[in-house]
């Protein structure tokens, strides 16, 4: 079994000023692959359990990038698709995988992108296929769109404030993935 991880959030607030540039990402948290620490951090906290239970159960993680910024205005178009095409890099040079999780703030806006987290899920699906399921992990305070509800599996969300539980919901994330590619749960 092989599994895919990657993350990205930015809590967009559409009436600031002042733009979220891809600095800000990487200055707050950028992990490329393979450099993601032994901890579990707020939005890497899906892979650190992917890793953990992929070590314990025997099957392949692939580790894909993980962003973050502080929350601020809408994104710059460059910088988003610029975070967005490296995770779908990741994703395609990992192929086949059966599942993926991506850990996702829900709040994303970026210029000429209205739902970046429904344009990431939908541009994920088309890599995968129809058969891989796709875990996601948002923020309580998130938009569900129709985009979200139709290319993603399992769609998750942080149960508490502060957020507490971001470990809790990401074993959860990946528990019922596993359980849906090993035909346990029909999602």
């Amino acid at each position: 079994m092989r599994l895919f991880a990657a993350a990205l959030g930015l809590e967009a607030n559409t009436f600031a000023p002042v733009p979220t540039s891809y600095r800000a990402f990487a200055e707050k948290l950028y992990f490329p692959p393979g450099q993601h620490p032994d901890d579990p951090r707020h939005q890497t906290a899906a892979l650190w359990v992917a890793r953990r239970r992929a070590a314990a159960e025997g099957y392949t993680l692939i580790e894909g990038s993980c962003y973050a910024a502080q929350p601020g205005g809408v994104a710059v178009k460059a910088a988003y698709e610029r975070m967005r095409d490296e995770i779908l890099g990741q994703l395609a040079a990992a192929m086949p995988v059966d599942g993926v999780i991506l850990h996702l703030h829900g709040a994303m806006v970026a210029q000429g992108y209205d739902d970046c987290e429904g344009d990431l899920i939908e541009r994920a699906r088309a890599i995968v296929g129809a058969k891989c399921v796709i875990g996601v992990e948002l923020d309580p305070h998130c938009h569900l769109t129709l985009k979200r509800c139709k290319h993603a599996d399992i769609i998750l969300l942080f149960k508490e404030y502060p957020h507490t539980d971001f470990v809790a919901r990401a074993e959860e994330v990946v528990n019922l993935v596993l359980a849906a590619i090993r035909g346990q749960v029909k999602p």
